[in-house]
């Protein structure tokens, strides 16, 4: 990143934190109809980043306008962004969110309260079987998870996908991990919203893997790109 970028980021992020009360800058905006709010910890430029994505449009919504997910799966919860969306779109629908970070949970929690957003919240990273793991919190915006050790051992586990629901997965590399296994469980999540990582490298085969499995791709990107978020339906929707 170029030093005029860096220097604008800070400006964005100073400019951002002057609206901090006890800490937290809180944002107010409607989605599909319903007032809602995302509280950001101020000076957290990862925070900022992911708000105004969220802002911004979100995660791709499905197609089909009729389609109601049997569940919603939030992988990477990270503070909140994408289970705000969904459960804005799908009031009535179980929802339950993975999360690692324990500074990120304590602000997702803060964000479902104040939304009134009911949630199963999960203390765990995913991977591709219960294991125990490290957690990197400093070598990225929201952190990741690897076999390699820190002083941060975190939980693992494969989720359980309901037949039929929305999975999401934002999970900082591990979906190269995770993904797979699930395909081979032949766990069937009718939409998959998923962040891919090292896609230049590695993301052409987790999209193969997905058309095998009867799913089309919806998104826009390059195969240059370093990371891009698409949507994955599967057919009969």
């Amino acid at each position: 990143m170029g030093s005029h970028r860096r220097r604008l980021r800070h400006l964005f992020v100073k400019a951002i934190s002057l609206y901090s009360q006890a800490g937290e800058v809180c944002l107010h905006f409607k989605l599909y109809g319903r007032m809602m709010e995302i509280n950001m910890r101020e000076g957290n430029e990862a925070d900022y980043l992911v708000a105004g994505e969220l802002i911004a449009g979100g995660y791709i919504l499905p197609i089909d306008k009729r389609f109601v997910p049997t569940a919603i799966v939030d992988g990477g919860a990270n503070i909140g962004t994408f289970a705000l969306q969904a459960s804005a779109r799908f009031p009535n629908v179980v929802l339950k969110c993975y999360e690692p970070d324990p500074a990120n949970l304590e602000q997702l929690r803060l964000n479902l309260a104040r939304n009134g957003i009911k949630a199963e919240i999960v203390p765990k990273a995913l991977w591709s079987e219960n294991t125990e793991l490290f957690f990197h919190a400093d070598l990225s915006y929201t952190g990741f998870v690897s076999p390699e050790s820190s002083s941060h051992p975190i939980s693992c586990e494969l989720p359980q996908i309901p037949d039929g629901c929305w999975l999401k997965l934002d999970i900082e590399g591990a979906e190269y991990e995770v993904l797979p296994a699930l395909l081979r469980q032949q766990a069937r999540p009718a939409i998959i919203s998923l962040e891919i990582h090292d896609f230049v490298r590695r993301g052409n085969g987790l999209l193969t893997a997905l058309r095998q499995h009867g799913y089309s791709i919806h998104g826009s990107f390059k195969p240059t790109d370093l990371c891009v978020t698409v949507c994955a339906y599967k057919s009969l929707i």
